[in-house]
């Protein structure tokens, strides 16, 4: 049997996923983070691991953020949809989303509360700005957390 993290990991991005839907494919590697509290204006410094996994389906993370957070992303590609079904655990908890492309960023809607909303607002090829937003009920988007990475 092979080992579990080869069994897991995939070079290369299926060849069901269009290019064009390959959102995360700009992510996959090693990445330096700053991640922000806005109501508090506290920093965390840690690490964000991205790698395509399931023969290229899906892209798989693990985020450390020492003292705070802990957690694992699995992004599966659904053909059928052309969006990305999403399920973030971590220390106790599992969150849904949904991701799509619009215009310039990629919006991951919460299934369980259509308000919140996870946002790669850039990604560039050395460095992306990730956003964790409340809709409020007037439309508006309040950002609870900017994080920004540079690839290792």
């Amino acid at each position: 049997m092979k080992d579990f993290c080869e069994a897991l990991q995939s070079g290369k991005r299926s060849a069901v996923i269009p290019e064009e839907d390959d959102y995360f494919g700009k992510l996959i590697g090693s990445w330096r983070i700053a991640y922000k509290d806005n109501a508090t204006g506290t920093v965390r410094k840690g690490e964000w691991h991205f790698s395509r996994v399931l023969e290229g389906m899906a892209v798989q993370d693990v985020i450390v953020l020492p003292g705070f957070e802990y957690g694992t992303t699995l992004r599966i590609y659904n053909p059928d949809t052309r969006a990305w079904e999403i399920a973030y655990g971590y220390t106790g908890r599992i969150m849904h989303f949904e991701a799509r492309k619009q215009k310039n960023r990629i919006i991951l809607t919460n299934r369980e509360d259509e308000h919140r909303k996870w946002v790669f607002a850039e990604i560039a090829d050395n460095h992306f700005h990730w956003q964790d937003i409340m809709v409020k009920a007037d439309g508006e988007w309040q950002v609870n957390y900017d994080l920004y990475a540079e690839r290792l």
